[in-house]
């Protein structure tokens, strides 16, 4: 098998491709530069280890641990060895409309609470391997009007399960079935980062005053409504800085910011470089 590119899925009527590999394959194709993601992407990986870059972080993965690379992140595989597992790679015109709402909402409460590799416990490992090899088996079989609804309603299951990993709950109850103040507001932000920075449209929004919004994010990320949203910002910024010829100032404006002095302060203080440092230090 040759390695994984990231590139759209081959099996383009289905928006979606569901691999498995052994030691002979290679897991993640170890590169020299960093690439920009335009699909969604689950690993789980079953044996082995690696090392990889997310959106500019450092992740050490190794045995039953699953690795969400959502669409727009920027990754680079620096190591990888002997990794034997499922990936599964997918558009997002791969579900209904209503579907991506619920996938975004999985996705962006992973990225907010930064679970982008998550440990499978002993007792999940089973139920886990079983709804990949569900999928894959599904994808090769005989193609009919029932593939593409069963395949989907298999992957809102899976992610389902993923998304009570990342709470710990005992008992699913998930973004299918309910939508918490904090889910509601990552969704805002993911909509509305570039335009709107000031507290004050989230909570009219969201019908919740500055004070309770800001309890309810340090309860679960520890920090202030305001940081998240510069935090997302700024990860945009990376982006843009790493994968574009757009200038300093024309980023900032894309951002929502007038001044490109200010921007480019706030940038400072959050990663102690400037923005043409980043941009040099990290761009292809």
């Amino acid at each position: 098998m040759k390695p994984l590119e990231f590139k759209r899925p081959e099996h383009k009527k289905l928006n979606i491709e569901i691999i498995s590999y052994s030691t002979d394959d290679v897991f993640f194709p170890i590169g020299t530069e960093r690439s920009r993601c335009d699909f969604h992407t689950l690993f789980f990986v079953q044996t082995g280890n690696g090392q990889l870059e997310i959106d500019f972080e450092d992740y050490t993965i190794g045995e039953n641990q699953m690795v969400i690379i959502p669409r727009g992140t920027v990754q680079w595989a620096k190591h990888t060895d002997s990794i034997t597992g499922y990936a599964i790679l997918f558009n997002d015109d791969f579900f209904a409309e209503v579907q991506k709402q619920l996938l975004n909402g999985f996705l962006q409460y992973a990225i907010a609470l930064r679970k982008l590799r998550i440990p499978i416990e002993q007792d999940q490992i089973a139920t886990i391997s079983y709804y990949f090899e569900l999928l894959k088996q599904e994808q090769q079989g005989v193609q009919n009007q029932n593939q593409t609804f069963i395949l989907q309603n298999l992957m809102l299951a899976l992610l389902n399960k993923l998304e009570g990993l990342i709470q710990n709950l005992p008992e699913v109850n998930s973004f299918i079935t309910t939508r918490s103040p904090f889910q509601r507001f990552i969704e805002l932000v993911e909509i509305n980062y570039g335009e709107h920075q000031n507290l004050d449209f989230y909570t009219s929004q969201l019908q919740l005053t500055n004070r309770k919004l800001n309890d309810i994010l340090k309860q679960i990320t520890g920090q202030t409504a305001t940081h998240f949203i510069i935090d997302r910002i700024i990860i945009e910024a990376k982006r843009e800085l790493c994968f574009s010829d757009k200038s300093v100032k024309e980023i900032a404006y894309l951002l929502g910011y007038d001044s490109q002095y200010y921007f480019s302060r706030i940038f400072k203080k959050r990663t102690q470089l400037s923005p043409e440092q980043f941009r040099m230090q990290f761009a292809e």
